[in-house]
C-alpha cells in the first residue's frame, strides 16, 4: 500500500528538515560579529518585531496574543533559547543528540509526574536514550574532560522542553498566530536573560554598527525562515497525527545530525553515529510503541 502524504505532513515534515539546518545561519551570524549569547537574542527578538504589528492589530481588536499560558511559554521559550547557545557552544552533533534524548525525560516525567506505567516500548525508548547519552559524552574520564556548558545548555533544553511540552498538552487550544507570538515573545525575554549571565562563553553586548550591518539579514532571517518555519510547524500540528507527527519531527535531529557531520568540520566518527543512530530510534520507538494517542 502507498504511503500518502497530506498537505499538512509535507508542511511539518520540510518545517522539521529545514529546522535542523537551523545551526548553519546562527553560526553565520557568529561570524559576522554575534557572540552566542546575542546571536541567540537576535534569532527571537527578529521574528517578534516583525510580527509585532500584527500583534498590535490584534490588541485593537480585542484578540488574544497567547501570553496568557506563562509557565508554558517559559518553558518553551527557555528550552530553545538554551538550544540556540548549545549550537554554539559546543559541537553541533553533540547539541542535537543530547536535546534528542527527550523520550527519556518524557518517559520518566510520565511515570513520575503523570502516574503512568512503564510498559515495554517505553522501557525500550528510555534505554536507547540513555544509551545514546553515554555514548556520545563517553563514561568515566572522557565524560569529565569533554562535558562543557554547551553540552549543558543542550541536555537542559531537552529536559525542560518535556516539562513544557507536557504542559502544553494540558494547556486550552489557543490559534498558531497566539503560539507563534508567545513562542518568540518569550524566548526573548529567556534569551535576554540569559544573555546578561556572568558567562565569558556568552560574550557581551554588540557594537550597534555591527547590529545596524546585520539588521538585513536579521530581517531576511526572520521572513524567510523562522517565523514561516515555525509557522508550519505549529499549523501543521494540528492536522497530522501525533503518532506520525513525532516521527515527521524526527527528520530535524537526522537533517541536523547529517548536515552537521558534513559541513561542520567537526569531530564525526563512530561514536557521534552511534549515538545519533541511538538516539533517533528512541525517538521511533516512543512514537511508533506507544500506540495512537489524542492529539
Amino acid at each position: 500500500m502507498a504511503i500518502r502524504f497530506s498537505r499538512p505532513d509535507m508542511v511539518v515534515a520540510a518545517a522539521a528538515a529545514l529546522w535542523g539546518l537551523f545551526w548553519i545561519p546562527l553560526r553565520r551570524f557568529e561570524q559576522l560579529g554575534l557572540e552566542p549569547g546575542w546571536a541567540t537574542v537576535s534569532q527571537f527578538i527578529a521574528p517578534l518585531i516583525v510580527i509585532l504589528p500584527f500583534a498590535l492589530l490584534r490588541i485593537v481588536r480585542r484578540k488574544p496574543l497567547g501570553l496568557a499560558q506563562f509557565w508554558t511559554g517559559v518553558c518553551i521559550g527557555t528550552a530553545f533559547a538554551l538550544y540556540c547557545e548549545s549550537l554554539l557552544l559546543t559541537d553541533v552533533v553533540r547539541s542535537l543528540i543530547l536535546f534528542y534524548t527527550m523520550p527519556a525525560w518524557g518517559t520518566l516525567a510520565e511515570i513520575t509526574l503523570m502516574g503512568r506505567r512503564l510498559t515495554l516500548w517505553r522501557g525500550f525508548a528510555l534505554v536507547l536514550s540513555m544509551c545514546g547519552l553515554l555514548v556520545i559524552l563517553g563514561v568515566g574520564g572522557p565524560f569529565l574532560s569533554s562535558f562543557n556548558l554547551g553540552d549543558a545548555m543542550a541536555l537542559a533544553s531537552g529536559m525542560i522542553f518535556t516539562v513544557g511540552a507536557m504542559r502544553v498538552r494540558k494547556a486550552p487550544e489557543i490559534s498558531v498566530f497566539e503560539q507563534v507570538f508567545s513562542f518568540f515573545f518569550y524566548g526573548s525575554l529567556v534569551s535576554i536573560l540569559l544573555a546578561y549571565l556572568p558567562l565569558a562563553d556568552l560574550g557581551s553586548a554588540p557594537d550597534p554598527t555591527i547590529m545596524i550591518e546585520l539588521l538585513p539579514w536579521l530581517a531576511i532571517m526572520a521572513v524567510l525562515f523562522l517565523i514561516p518555519v515555525m509557522w508550519g510547524l505549529y499549523w501543521g500540528s494540528r492536522y497530522v497525527d501525533p503518532g506520525r507527527l513525532g516521527i515527521l519531527l524526527q527528520l530535524e535531529a537526522v537533517v541536523g545530525i547529517s548536515s552537521a557531520g558534513l559541513l561542520a568540520g567537526e569531530p564525526f566518527g563512530l561514536r557521534e553515529i552511534t549515538g545519533a543512530l541511538l538516539v533517533v530510534s528512541a525517538g521511533l520507538v516512543e512514537v511508533l510503541g506507544n500506540g495512537p494517542q489524542p492529539a
